[in-house]
């Protein structure tokens, strides 16, 4: 009867005392698992997270179960720390910052799926302090995000579309940094509102002159002419130009719109010549890329949307000197001043002019110092207004291993033939080649000058 009684007494203990830690022995006896998996034991001065990784391959699993001490970490904090401690407890078993130390670890492996738990402890009071500065952080955060919502706000309605649109990125980049409960609704309506600030806003260009070229630019929210005008918007304004030797590039010049929504373009580049067209978009390459690799899909939405909003403006560009032909007479020397019959100058000249439509002429009259060589070329060219003059000479020459290397030196001026006034010239012009003979390198150099040349006349062709 008494050994029923302590029985009895013992089990109602059980019951009342340790019901949780009896379920837990039993529950982990069942599923084959220590008892830390479920209810890990730790001093009063700290705090366990258990970590648990499932994959095929153990590698893969363990990496998945530190992930999952650092979600519980980052749940626990109110901030995202996966990134910022992966590789230490990856790599170490630790976290300096929290004194967390793997203490257990359990694998188990059914049929091809293999199972890891971690035991983790860190400093309770390290993580409490990391906790506070977490939220301080947020609030600080959140009254950001707040006062770029009323700075968008105000701009949007000041017409000011485009610094609206900035304030709602950077609301949507704070909100990324956030957990997702306290940011991810942020982001969303910031993107949204940028999407619905974009959409309806239209480039227009008026009162072109396509041979300068220039065109009068405006941005407006709305396709109607009575639309409200957006004004400090960044428009960059892009092309095809040519650099020195000839070879196309990819030219920009960034403008921003006026008080009435405007602005005039005009080229400054010398060689946006011939024939082309100007495409004119909203400039938010800079404001766009943070977001570029934290979420691409948007990144490339918001891309596309705004180069939906481009709008061309062709041109074509028609020289000084017209219809007629340009006398080309650039005279070659050797290193020790002999004039060459070679017109591989000239010939680099007449060649790329000629790609935008320029007719050219080369002189086939030798130089003579005792008589006035422009006065010659005028009697011998009577219906050629302008001609490109000058001379160019080898200046250094050498052989080796690889055959030759010469750098040539001149300078070439375009002359108004009717009063034998310069209009401009190319200044002292250096170009360098090597070849597998003295020859060849001496072509090639002679050539590099003319397509170089032709480059810094372009300003003083076109008008």
């Amino acid at each position: 009867m008494r050994r029923t009684f302590w029985l009895l007494s013992l089990l109602l203990m059980i019951i009342f005392t340790g019901c949780s830690s009896l379920s837990t022995w039993v529950k982990s006896n069942l599923e084959g698992v220590p008892v830390w998996v479920f209810e890990p034991q730790v001093g009063r001065n700290q705090t366990a997270f258990v970590g648990e990784g499932r994959a095929t391959a153990e590698n893969r699993a363990r990496v998945l179960a530190y992930e999952s001490i650092l979600t519980e970490i980052s749940t626990y904090i109110g901030e995202d720390v996966t990134g910022r401690h992966i590789a230490q407890l990856s790599s170490r078993g630790a976290v300096e910052e929290y004194l967390l130390r793997v203490t257990q670890e359990f694998v188990k492996q059914e049929d091809e799926v293999v199972t890891v738990w971690f035991l983790a402890v860190a400093d309770r009071t390290l993580l409490e302090t990391a906790r506070t500065e977490s939220e301080i952080q947020l609030l600080e955060n959140v009254r950001r995000m707040d006062e770029l919502a009323a700075l968008g706000s105000r701009y949007y309605r000041e017409n000011k579309d485009i610094l609206a649109v900035q304030q709602y990125l950077g609301i949507a980049g704070i909100a990324r940094t956030l957990p997702v409960d306290r940011g991810e609704q942020r982001r969303v309506e910031a993107l949204d509102r940028v999407r619905t600030i974009l959409r309806p806003l239209t480039i227009s260009v008026t009162q072109g002159n396509p041979a300068i070229p220039t065109v009068e630019v405006t941005l407006r929210r709305g396709s109607g002419r009575l639309s409200p005008r957006v004004v400090q918007a960044p428009v960059i304004a892009m092309a095809q130009a040519r650099d020195g030797m000839g070879s196309e590039y990819a030219d920009s010049q960034r403008f921003v719109t006026d008080a009435n929504g405007q602005f005039t373009f005009r080229s400054t580049n010398p060689t946006l010549v011939s024939t082309g067209s100007i495409v004119f978009g909203l400039d938010l390459e800079h404001d766009l890329a943070p977001i570029k690799e934290s979420d691409p899909e948007v990144h490339g939405e918001l891309v596309s949307l705004l180069e939906q909003k481009r709008v061309g403006f062709p041109y074509a560009r028609v020289s000084i000197v017209g219809n007629q032909p340009l006398l080309i007479a650039v005279q070659e020397y050797t290193l020790q001043g002999a004039v060459l019959p070679s017109s591989f100058t000239a010939q680099s000249f007449a060649k790329r002019l000629s790609n935008d439509g320029i007719r050219t002429q080369v002189s086939g009259i030798p130089p003579l110092e005792d008589e006035d060589q422009l006065s010659r070329l005028r009697s011998a060219y009577p219906s050629v207004s302008f001609a490109l003059y000058g001379d160019v000479g080898v200046s250094h020459q050498r052989t080796t291993e690889r055959g030759g290397a010469v750098t040539v030196t001149g300078e070439v001026s375009l002359v108004d033939m009717s009063t034998f006034t310069r209009l401009g010239s190319t200044q002292t012009v250096v170009a360098n080649a090597v070849g597998p003979s003295m020859e060849e390198a001496r072509r090639e150099a002679f050539s590099r000058f003319g397509l170089i040349a032709t480059s810094l006349l372009y300003r003083y062709l076109y008008r």
